[in-house]
C-alpha cells in the first residue's frame, strides 16, 4: 500500500516501531521461566504502603480466565499448525509428480477413490468447473466441490506420510479451594474432591447432575463431592432455593433435596419449597421456620463470594483437587483430570 500523507507515514513509522516493540515483547516473554508455586506465593508485584501484594494473590481471581485464554491461543496455534501441514503435504506431492497444487487437485477431482472420500457421486471433470449433468448429495453445493476434494486427498496424504505434532495443552492452574462445611458425598479422606459451585435454576447445573453419580460409582471410595451454592442474580429462585436445600441439610436430607430440586427444575414454573419438603416427608414445622428466618442466607453469600473470590463467573464450575473445571462437561473429561490425579506419583 502507497502512503502518501504525512500523518500516514507517521502511522505506518508508528505502526512499525508498535511491531517491533511487541516483538521483543514476546521474545523477552517465552525466554522467562514460568514462576514456580513458591516463587508466586513470595514474589511481591505490588506495594500499598507497609501491605505487600504477591503474584499468587493477583493470579488466584483471574486464573481460570488466564487459563481460558491460555486455552484459546493453543487452539489457534494447532489450527495455524495444521494449516501449515495441509499445504506442506499439497506442496510435496505436487512436486514429487511433478505438478502444481491447483493440478494435483484437478487430478484428485477425477479419482474414484478421492471421490468416495468426498462423498461426492463420482469424479467430475474439473474440481472447480463441474459438469452441467454432474449430481450431488444433499445441502452439498457444487462450489463446495473444490474444497470436498481438497479435503479428500489431504486425507489419503495423511494416511501415507508420518506427522508428529509436539504443541502440549495448557497446564491447568492448582487454586486453594475450600470445602468450608457444605454438604459433601463420597469418602471423606478420598485422594480427589471435587468442589462443585452450582445453581439449583441452572439448566447446565442439572444435566451435570447424572455425570457426578457415574463418577462416584466408577471411583468407589476415590471421590469426595463438595457442593457449594453460587445462586446467579439472574435466576430468581435460585437464592431461595440454595436456603431451602441447606434448611433440608439441618434434617440430613441434602442430598434428597437437591436432586429433588434439579429433578423438578422447570423454566416456566416455580418451587414450592414447603410442598417439596412435604414430598421428602421432612420435619415441616422445621422447615419452614428455617425458611421463615433466613437462617442459611449468610452461609449461601459466604459460598458464592468464596466462588467469586476464586474467578467462578458461571456455573456449574468444578474444583477437582483445585484444578477448575468449567460448564458442564461429559464424563471423559472428568476422568482425565481424576485419572491423572489417581496415577500421580504424588497422589
Amino acid at each position: 500500500m502507497k502512503i502518501t500523507s504525512i500523518t500516514g507515514i507517521v502511522a505506518g513509522i508508528g505502526g512499525l516501531f508498535f511491531l517491533l516493540f511487541i516483538g521483543m515483547a514476546s521474545r523477552h516473554t517465552t525466554q522467562q521461566e514460568h514462576p514456580s508455586a513458591t516463587d508466586r506465593h513470595t514474589r511481591v508485584i505490588a506495594t500499598v504502603g507497609t501491605r505487600s501484594i504477591t503474584l499468587a494473590e493477583v493470579e488466584q481471581p483471574v486464573a481460570i480466565s488466564l487459563h481460558q485464554l491460555e486455552e484459546h491461543r493453543t487452539q489457534l496455534l494447532r489450527e495455524s499448525t495444521q494449516r501449515i501441514i495441509e499445504e506442506e503435504l499439497l506442496a510435496a506431492e505436487a512436486s514429487r509428480v511433478g505438478v502444481t497444487v491447483p493440478e494435483l487437485i484437478e487430478r484428485a477431482s477425477k479419482s474414484e477413490t478421492v471421490a468416495k472420500l468426498a462423498g461426492l457421486p463420482g469424479p467430475v471433470r474439473w474440481a472447480g468447473q463441474p459438469s452441467e449433468k454432474q449430481t450431488y448429495p444433499p445441502f452439498v453445493h457444487p462450489s463446495e466441490e473444490a474444497s470436498r476434494i481438497r479435503q479428500a486427498l489431504l486425507v489419503q496424504l495423511r494416511r501415507s506420510t508420518a506427522i508428529h505434532i509436539n504443541l502440549p495443552d495448557p497446564e491447568l492452574p492448582v487454586l486453594n479451594v475450600s470445602a468450608d462445611d457444605d454438604p459433601w458425598i463420597g469418602n471423606a479422606q478420598a485422594p480427589v474432591t471435587i468442589v462443585e459451585f452450582s445453581d439449583f435454576e441452572c439448566p447446565y447445573c442439572k444435566n451435570s447432575v447424572s455425570v457426578l453419580k457415574e463418577l462416584l460409582s466408577k471411583y468407589p471410595g476415590k471421590l469426595k463431592l463438595v457442593y457449594r451454592d453460587f445462586p446467579g442474580p439472574n435466576h430468581q429462585q435460585a437464592m431461595s432455593a440454595a436456603q431451602a436445600a441447606q434448611c433440608a441439610a439441618e434434617q440430613g436430607r441434602f442430598w434428597e433435596y437437591h436432586d429433588a430440586l434439579f429433578t423438578r427444575q422447570a423454566p416456566a414454573s416455580r418451587w414450592s419449597f414447603s410442598v417439596l419438603a412435604e414430598d421428602l416427608a421432612l420435619h415441616q414445622s422445621s422447615f419452614d421456620l428455617c425458611m421463615k428466618e433466613n437462617r442459611y442466607r449468610d452461609e449461601v453469600l459466604k459460598d458464592l463470594q468464596d466462588g467469586l473470590k476464586l474467578g467462578v463467573t458461571s456455573t456449574p464450575t468444578f474444583f477437582i483437587n483445585g484444578r477448575p473445571l468449567v460448564g458442564a462437561r461429559p464424563l471423559a473429561e472428568f476422568q482425565v483430570i481424576i485419572d491423572r490425579l489417581l496415577t500421580a506419583p504424588s497422589s
